[in-house]
């Protein structure tokens, strides 16, 4: 066969056939015989720069067997995309030697291996990134469930604890060395948990910075003990500064409960959630009362907005009493949820909604309901109070809050003054700032304001001083000793005479003993709020105790 045709033939099956090491032998059968080809091996590595810069080069076989320790008698490089280096080593047989025009139409040959080889290897880099992280190339969620599916079908998964870890304060990090470097950061990260695994477990990198393993149960204490804190480094100023990373985790000890690997992640993932929002330890076991918890928390989720729009939640009103008179003199909106035949209390579902940013709605509620009360109030001629609604601090965000406020209030035509905005007090100083700007616009608007639970922050005084607010509420800790002594009403009295020289009125909350509004009229708090005098209750029974206007002194 002449060498057109040797020619021709290699350029058709490589047209035909993707490259591997199965196809390229016979491709270069015919030409093998014309350069007295024994060997071709192609070594692939990564150029200085590269993310993968390090990792152990890959040698293909292209032709013939892979000589050990023989130097190749040619080589040709080729430069590839993602920053590949292919070198083609050629072993000849015997001592034969190339003409200046033989090495030169081989290059030839070897540009157009290399371009079907180069497609070869992309192709190989799309289908694993199914399964990898881009960044810290280390598997994603694909290749962490492709890897759980294994030992899940070679029943061997119960050798191992599942962990689902989440990296703390990292934003903090990206800000202080920058994105770029930031993502440096993460990739050294992720190169101290690739170094820790064994050949048989796995650590995958969701995103962000959020991550999964499978550790063999042996090794989980090691484990835990690594995520406590990695030592890696960041480059500023072009000094490397040391930088502890540690993480919270959630652990799920692997059991034969498991139905399917995609559980790993879901069950380690709530503990994880557990673990940071609500037992504020660096890692959490899965058990039996966390996940009753966790699953209540995501039904709530899940549910709210459903049970808003169908009117689920109701609006009950707690009266305050001025003791001197026995007259109820306001009254405070308190959301309750109906939900499937259980009344869920604020306490339940409100941390969870400022959680997930969802609040803000449910306060727009509740105040659209008491302007609904104080309209109907006012329609029937019933004797009117102001009723105070509570917005979270998680609400300040919101620019225009204020101007919608205002706009319900006014939508339903009552007077701006029966409608006072209830906030609770922040040491926070953004948080401050922002609560600041927004009980200034309401005060700008004529709508009155409050500083919930005052007294349990750690800036009370300079509250007083800062807040343009119409009233605070005395927090109940302030009355709930059994004894209440004279420290207590040095304290209560300094605070009710501080308020008053700045026309500021006062508001104790939680009363429940005769002696505590003794004890509160001694210090010159006259109006409360508590279970001496009524529970909270629904607008209609709220309304009867309005129409009487008095309790019994």
């Amino acid at each position: 066969m002449n060498f057109e045709k040797s020619f021709e033939n290699f350029v058709q099956i490589l047209s035909e056939e993707e490259v591997t090491s199965e196809i390229t032998p016979s491709a270069l059968a015919d030409i093998s015989k014309e350069y007295a080809l024994r060997s071709i091996v192609a070594v692939v590595s990564f150029a200085k720069g590269a993310d993968e810069e390090g990792e152990p080069d890959t040698v293909i076989s292209l032709f013939g067997p892979v000589p050990e320790g023989e130097a190749p008698a040619y080589y040709f490089k080729n430069e590839m995309a993602g920053k590949r280096i292919v070198t083609y080593n050629i072993y000849l047989l015997g001592d034969k030697r190339w003409t200046e025009e033989e090495y030169k139409s081989f290059s030839v040959i070897i540009d157009i291996l290399s371009f079907h080889l180069e497609r070869y290897l992309l192709n190989g880099i799309v289908k694993e990134s199914t399964f990898i992280q881009y960044l810290t190339r280390l598997p994603n969620a694909g290749g962490f469930l492709a890897f759980a599916g294994r030992l899940f079908e070679e029943e061997r998964i119960q050798d191992y604890n599942s962990f689902y870890f989440n990296l703390k304060s990292f934003g903090l990090v990206s800000r202080r060395f920058g994105i770029t470097e930031g993502d440096e950061i993460m990739k050294r990260y992720a190169k101290k948990l690739r170094e820790f695994c064994e050949q048989d477990e796995i650590v995958a990198h969701l995103g962000g910075d959020n991550f999964t393993a499978l550790i063999k149960k042996d090794r989980t204490n090691d484990f835990l003990e690594l995520l406590s804190g990695i030592e890696v480094y960041g480059i500023k100023n072009d000094k490397e500064e040391p930088i502890t990373i540690s993480a919270v985790a959630g652990v799920y000890s692997v059991d034969d409960s498991l139905k399917e690997p995609g559980q790993l992640i879901s069950r380690a993932g709530m503990a994880c959630s557990y673990a940071k929002n609500v037992a504020n330890k660096p890692y959490v076991f899965v058990n039996k009362a966390m996940s009753t918890k966790i699953y209540r928390q995501k039904q709530i989720e899940e549910r709210y907005e459903e049970a808003l729009n169908n009117d689920e939640f109701r609006i009950y009103l707690q009266p305050k009493v001025d003791t001197v008179t026995g007259e109820i003199v306001g009254a405070e909106a308190l959301a309750r949820w109906f939900c499937n035949g259980i009344v869920l209390y604020p306490t339940e579902f409100v941390p969870i909604l400022e959680q997930e940013g969802l609040v803000a709605t449910l306060d727009l509620y509740v105040l659209k309901k008491a302007c609904e009360y104080i309209r109907s109030w006012q329609d029937k001629g019933i004797p009117i109070v102001p009723v105070s609604v509570n917005f979270s601090r998680r609400d300040l965000g919101y620019k225009h809050l204020a101007k919608e406020i205002a706009q319900i209030i006014d939508d339903y035509g009552i007077d701006r003054k029966f409608i006072q905005i209830e906030v609770t007090e922040t040491a926070s100083e953004d948080e401050r700032g922002l609560m600041t700007t927004f009980l200034k616009k309401l005060k700008d608007m004529d709508i009155s304001t409050a500083i919930d639970d005052f007294g349990t922050g750690f800036s009370s005084l300079s509250t007083l001083r800062d807040f343009p607010v119409k009233v605070i509420k005395i927090d109940r800790s302030f009355i709930s000793n059994d004894n209440l002594n004279k420290n207590d009403e040095i304290v209560l009295k300094n605070i009710v005479a501080m308020a008053r020289e700045l026309g500021i009125d006062v508001v104790t909350e939680g009363v429940e003993r005769t002696e505590q509004t003794d004890f509160l009229k001694e210090v010159g708090c006259h109006v409360v709020q508590g279970f001496l005098y009524d529970n909270p209750m629904p607008m209609d029974d709220f309304e009867k105790r309005l129409e009487k206007k008095y309790y019994e002194n």
